[in-house]
């Protein structure tokens, strides 16, 4: 790989996480990218519990268990900010979370390591998502 950006090499290796988890039903499914182009509308806040799921199975090696960051992550030059901070998240509306999951870091003028979601979740599971991060802050 020698030539390779690390922003390639990164794209590589979240790629091929995508393709291993791969739905069955992918032919039914409707990408939130591909839907509305990642963006918000109705009620932000969908079923806490499949954001649960959904943030255990693709988010915990970043942001850890409670969005706190609380893991050691090689590729990130900065961990992410502590999603159970009440006053940090108040900052941020359901809409800004939206978006930050849909179209990644960059999407919200924030590092490129995270990546744009919206092309592999369903509208309902960024809400669903965004229901699930809120309660580690309880806003």
């Amino acid at each position: 790989m020698i030539g390779t950006t690390r922003k390639q090499v990164l794209g590589l290796l979240i790629s091929g996480l995508l393709v291993s988890g791969a739905y069955a039903d992918e032919a039914e499914r409707v990408s939130a990218l591909e839907a509305d182009n990642c963006f918000p509308r109705g009620e932000l806040r969908g079923d806490i519990n499949n954001g649960k799921a959904l943030h255990y199975e693709h988010c915990v090696a970043c942001h850890g268990l409670t969005g706190q960051a609380d893991v050691v992550v090689m590729h990130m030059d900065e961990t992410p900010p502590d999603q159970s901070d009440p006053e940090y998240m108040q900052t941020l509306s359901d809409g800004y979370l939206y978006i930050a999951i849909c179209r990644g870091g960059e999407g919200v003028g924030k590092s490129y390591v995270m990546s744009p979601w919206g092309d592999f979740f369903t509208d309902q599971e960024i809400k669903d998502m965004v229901a699930w991060v809120r309660t580690f802050s309880d806003t």
